[in-house]
């Protein structure tokens, strides 16, 4: 049982990982101006989840217009 919850954990950690990783490449790479890439990476750094999931709710949509 005990290697399961492990497992568990392991998986949660790389997905957590990645949606950091794309929401980092996502600001870099997106259409916005270097100050406001440059914020989003600082925001994505300084509140890893919540700067994330910002990114992915309201950053790509803005960097789209």
């Amino acid at each position: 049982m005990h290697s399961i919850a492990t497992l568990v954990m392991i998986v949660l950690f790389v997905a957590y990982c990645i949606f950091i990783v794309s929401a980092l490449r996502g600001a870099v790479t997106s259409r916005l101006q270097l100050l406001a890439k440059a914020v989003w990476v600082v925001v994505i750094f300084a509140l890893p989840f919540a700067g994330s999931l910002l990114w992915h709710l309201v950053g790509k949509k803005s960097a789209l217009v």
